[in-house]
């Protein structure tokens, strides 16, 4: 079994050492701190011109629930067509307020995005119910489910995952997320089946602030971030070595 390996990045630096060490795709948003948001357009263009790889996008318009107002649909649409203009992979999702994926929403994506591979995101570790959830992305022509197994760590989440692969089967994928690394990364996939695996590979960069602050209320914190190569090529040897890659 091959199991892909995604690099989720917030940083042309980010997509350029995630596609050089051997990624197989990246999956671009901003915020990485609160799950993600929607990343600029500019960037995005900016790394698929650079990176030979795949890029998927994350269409996420606030940080916290997935009950979106009728304002934050709009703009979660707006985006999804502008970046299923260029065929992007699309991150997307949402819930009603009975915890279910949000079915609207999401063929309205798929309508404004129809050449885009379409990922229910993380979204699905707050559904009232997994696997029906599941069932539901897949009966709407979903490709792809990002997920930890409704747990904040993916190897919390192992037994979820593994249902979640038994059940998906040939219909969809399930990519597990949350706190894989190096250390983890082989067994989770033993233990689960899964055959994709995704993980941001950043970490603070040491450097003094200089000149005035960005940010009255955080004075004197830096928020540079860089690339964490040693992350990125420890998952990936620890995959090559296990026959997995």
């Amino acid at each position: 079994m091959r199991v892909a390996v995604e690099v989720c990045v917030a940083s042309f630096g980010e997509a350029f050492a995630a596609a050089s060490a051997g990624a197989d795709t990246v999956e671009v948003c901003t915020w990485l701190a609160c799950g993600g948001l929607t990343p600029s357009n500019g960037l995005v263009d900016a790394i698929r011109s650079a990176v030979e790889i795949p890029v998927r996008v994350l269409v996420r318009p606030a940080p916290g629930g997935f009950l979106y107002t009728g304002a934050e649909a709009h703009a979660i649409l707006v985006d999804a067509e502008v970046f299923g203009g260029g065929a992007l992979g699309i991150v997307t999702g949402g819930l009603t307020e009975e915890g279910s994926p949000d079915v609207a929403l999401i063929r309205e994506v798929m309508r404004v995005a129809p050449e885009s591979e379409i990922t229910f995101h993380r979204a699905i570790d707050h559904a009232a119910d997994m696997l029906r959830s599941l069932d539901l992305c897949s009966e709407l022509g979903v490709h792809r489910i990002l997920t930890s197994g409704g747990e904040t760590l993916a190897k919390d989440g192992a037994t979820q995952l593994k249902a979640m692969v038994e059940r998906a089967g040939e219909r969809l994928t399930i990519a597990a997320a949350g706190g894989i690394n190096p250390q983890n990364v082989v067994e989770l996939v033993g233990r689960t089946g899964v055959r994709e695996v995704h993980f941001a590979a950043q970490k603070r960069k040491s450097s003094a602030s200089h000149g005035a602050s960005m940010s009255s209320a955080n004075v004197g914190v830096s928020f540079e971030t860089e690339p964490d190569l040693a992350k990125i090529d420890g998952v990936l040897n620890a995959l090559v070595k296990a026959g997995l890659k």
